[in-house]
Parts: structure tokens; sequence; C-alpha cells
């Protein structure tokens, strides 16, 4: 029997494309007879939380966020796209908004693009007083600017964090919780694994970012919130914790974050 974990960052959709609608499946039954862990579903694209209900919006584990990855679509027609985020905030379904940011890897618009539209999604977590899920790769200092404005009013995720110790103390000095998935495993991780060590451990959460960054053994495959442990193992060996003891704080953490019911105990 896998461990469930509460996992604050994964793309339900994605999975099914990647594994089938049958393996997600298994997953949530897995998940709904677990009593207080969850999924956090999260949004990606203009729109899409109506589709991703309606797969997924019939099981208790599940919760959704909606937000603006730094992609081609919501850059297409900003306006539109910030409208439709709206609509999808105003349904009252959503506990996070996310996830959205920089991507100056891909670079799927000019930063200046990326920065405003950012930006705006900041304003309606505010706004809409939610939790900010942040995507932040090759971007830090901009990164840095909007979420440390952020952060003073609405908790704010630094999802999938991918840089140093030095750029994880100025996230957490600007208010910031971290959100670490299976690449603190990867052989090269060594400036992630140090970020990790540093994280506090009311600020530190661990995610699989399915169905992607699965850790080791598994990297290059396809992952599910099941994978989870594993990450959960590499972080307490780390801190030099129990597992049990981390996934127990980092689901404290999720909950408190995301407003929803505290699990019974925490270290």
């Amino acid at each position: 029997m896998p461990d469930i974990i509460t996992d604050p960052h994964a793309h339900l959709g994605h999975i099914a494309q990647r594994l089938g609608i049958a393996a997600v499946k298994t997953v949530l039954d897995l998940y709904e007879e677990s009593s207080e862990a969850f999924i956090l579903d999260i949004g990606t694209k203009p729109g899409d939380l109506k589709e991703r209900r309606l797969s997924f919006g019939g099981y208790r584990c599940v919760k959704f966020s909606a937000g603006l990855w730094p992609g081609r679509e919501s850059f297409a027609k900003p306006r539109a796209s910030l409208a439709y985020l709206e609509e999808d905030l105003q349904s009252g379904d959503c506990v996070a908004l996310g996830e959205c940011g920089l991507d100056y890897h891909h670079m799927e618009a000019l930063p200046d693009q990326q920065k405003a539209i950012f930006r705006s999604q900041a304003l309606l977590a505010i706004e809409y007083r939610l939790p900010l899920i942040v995507h932040s790769r090759d971007a830090y200092m901009d990164t840095l600017e909007i979420v440390a404005e952020t952060a003073l009013y609405t908790p704010v995720v630094i999802h999938c964090f991918g840089y140093g110790p030095k750029e994880g103390e100025k996230f957490l000095s600007a208010g910031c919780h971290l959100s670490f998935a299976g690449n603190i495993s990867y052989k090269n991780a060594g400036p992630l694994r140090e970020a990790f060590r540093l994280c506090p451990m009311d600020r530190v959460l661990c995610e699989t970012d399915a169905p992607y960054m699965n850790s080791m053994p598994h990297r290059g495959k396809a992952s599910t919130s099941l994978d989870l442990s594993r990450t959960v193992d590499v972080g307490a060996e780390l801190k030099g914790i129990r597992s049990e003891d981390l996934s127990r704080q980092t689901s404290l953490n999720a909950q408190r974050l995301f407003g929803l019911k505290t699990p019974r105990a925490s270290v």
C-alpha cells in the first residue's frame, strides 16, 4: 500500500494524458480512503477549470486552483485570458491562484509581457484572498521583485523550487513558502538540497508536479501523487528527521495555506 500524502501541486489532466484516466482514478480512489490527504489540481490555461471540475470534481480529495502559466495560450489574448481566470475565481471552487509566474527558459513571451500578466494575477490573488502559486524558471530577480510585494498581503508558494540556498533565503525573507519536487533527488541537485536544508519546517512543502519531476530512481517516467513518498524520504534524510514527521508537517503546512481542515497532529 503506497503512502498517501497531501500533494499540493499536481496536474491530473496531464497525468490522464500520459498514463490514462484509469490510472488517475486508481490514485484518486486511494486518496478518497484517506481521511485528510488531498491533491491540489493546478490550473495553467485560460478557462480550464470547467473541464477539470467535470473530470475530477466528484472526488472529495481533489481541490482546485486556477491560473495562467506563462505560455503562448495565455499571452495570445491577455485581457481575455485574465477575464477567463477571474470567472473561474468567482466560481468559489478555487483554494489558490496559480500556477503563474515567469519562465525565461522557454521564453514564450518577452519579459515585460510576462511580468505584466504575472502582476495582474498577483493582484487578483490579493483581491480574492487566495494563496499565489508561482512558477519561476531562470527568472529569479524579477520573480522576487513581484512576490516580495505580494507576500505582504497573501501567502506565496514558490512551486517546484529550482534555485539554490542564496535565492531560497531571499524568497524566505520575503515571506514565501518553498515547495520542492522530485528533482531534489537528482545527482546534480546539490544547491537545491542545500536550499531544502535551510527552509524552516513551517514553510516547506513537498509536491510532485505530476506527471513531471518524478524522483529517483524513476526520473523521466510519468509520476503521480503516489510517487511523493520518495521525495519526502529524501527530504527527511536532508533534515535528519523521520519521513512520517516530514510528511505530517508538509501536509499541515498545505492545509494551513489553503484554508483546509487541519490534521490531528504535527511535529
